[in-house]
Order: structure tokens, then sequence, then C-alpha cells
């Protein structure tokens, strides 16, 4: 009977529905005057922005709730950030996107943080352009792998703050090896 329901009833956040439990910490926007949620960014464990709602056609999770500001006070841990963070936070969701590539022309740059890190340096196509791309690995084991390696296929979510910087791939995941 679910099944047949949720296919005549619409989701509320058809994109994020899978997503809402990954959540780790929500940034709300809310009204100054009314304390009524309006915007919303929810963050996974990594710190990553995994949804923003209302966008497209999802509608939010706090924002389709009764929820006030001093709900939100009396119920969970809550801080305050500018309005300028806010709209940091929500431009950061539109930089993102996956992104997989197979490069055979990379060199590999090391950390001293964290016991040493490895991550790739490597030149791409992308948007029809030649650009700089920097691979950050979410596990050591892929950093190990990667010395190992003369071509590799890597997949990730990348940011792209403008032509006069290096594009990131961050989350990346080693597909080879």
């Amino acid at each position: 009977m679910i099944g047949i329901l949720s296919t005549i009833i619409p989701k509320a956040n058809p994109n994020f529905e899978n997503k809402i439990d990954l959540i780790e910490t929500w940034i709300v926007e809310l009204d100054n005057e009314t304390g009524i949620p309006e915007r919303e960014i929810g963050m996974d464990k990594n710190g990553q922005i995994i949804v923003k709602m209302p966008f497209n056609n999802n509608y939010g999770y706090w924002t389709d709730n009764n929820l006030l500001l001093a709900d939100f006070k009396n119920h969970f841990e809550t801080s305050e950030i500018s309005q300028d963070s806010f709209e940091n936070y929500w431009s950061l969701f539109e930089k993102t996107e996956d992104f997989e590539t197979e490069l055979t022309d990379f060199k590999i740059q090391s950390t001293e943080a964290d016991g040493g890190h490895h991550y790739l340096m490597a030149r791409v196509d992308y948007n029809g352009q030649k650009r700089d791309l920097i691979a950050y690995f979410t596990n050591k084991t892929d950093e190990h792998k990667i010395k190992e390696l003369n071509k590799v296929k890597i997949r990730g979510k990348i940011v792209d703050d403008g032509l006069e910087q290096s594009l990131s791939l961050f989350e990346t995941k080693l597909l080879n090896g």
C-alpha cells in the first residue's frame, strides 16, 4: 500500500529523499520577523553539502513544517551565522557536481598533515577547456594505490571556483586498481 500511495502522492523532496538520513548538520535560514524557515542546507559528516532546499522540485525538510526559531533553540543545539556565510554555502551546492575522468598524465603530491596524504594534480578537459585539477582522496588506501598505477580512473565531487582557480575534486574514489 505504501508503494502505491507514494506513486500517487508525490514526495516532498524527490531528489534528496535518500540523503536526508545522511545529514549531520543543518544550516537553516529563518525570516528575521517571523522566525519561519525559508531555505535550508544539509551537510554530511564530512562537511560536504548534500542537499539544499527549496530547490527545483524539492520543498524542503524544515521549510515544510511548522517549527519557528524558538522551537529550534528549544530542541536543538543552535548557533548563528551571517547572511553572507549562508549565501556562500548556498552557492557552493551549485558549484559542485559529480565528475569522473581517466588520467594518464598526472603528478602525485603529498602533505605532512595527519601523517601525510597523497593527492593528484593533472590537466583535464572540463566544459571544453583545459584546466588544472587537484584530486583529494576519501581514503588512504586509494592514496597508496595511485603510486603503483600509470593510469587512474577517478570519480568525485568537482568544485569550479572560476577559470583563474584550479578545479578541486573532493571525495575522490579510485575506480581502478
